[in-house]
């Protein structure tokens, strides 16, 4: 087997397996995160928001979900 085709066989499909692993750990454009948002009339429930948005949430008295992924 010469080093070329073993260069093709074995390291190409590897860098490629690598490349897709770290986009998927990444997430992309699409990182969400759950908060417990409080409705008007002080009742509250999850809703997955854009990790920018979560700030925001957080300022107007939504809450993050406890350990156990349950509202306060």
């Amino acid at each position: 087997m010469t080093v070329r085709r073993l260069l093709v066989t074995l390291l190409f499909p590897a860098l490629l397996i690598v490349v897709l692993a770290t986009g998927a750990i990444a997430g992309g454009n699409n990182q969400k995160m759950t908060v417990c948002h409080v409705t008007g009339n002080g009742s509250s429930h999850q809703v997955s928001v854009d990790v920018h948005a979560v700030p925001a949430h957080l300022q107007h008295g939504d809450a993050l979900v406890d350990d156990y992924g349950e509202c306060p």
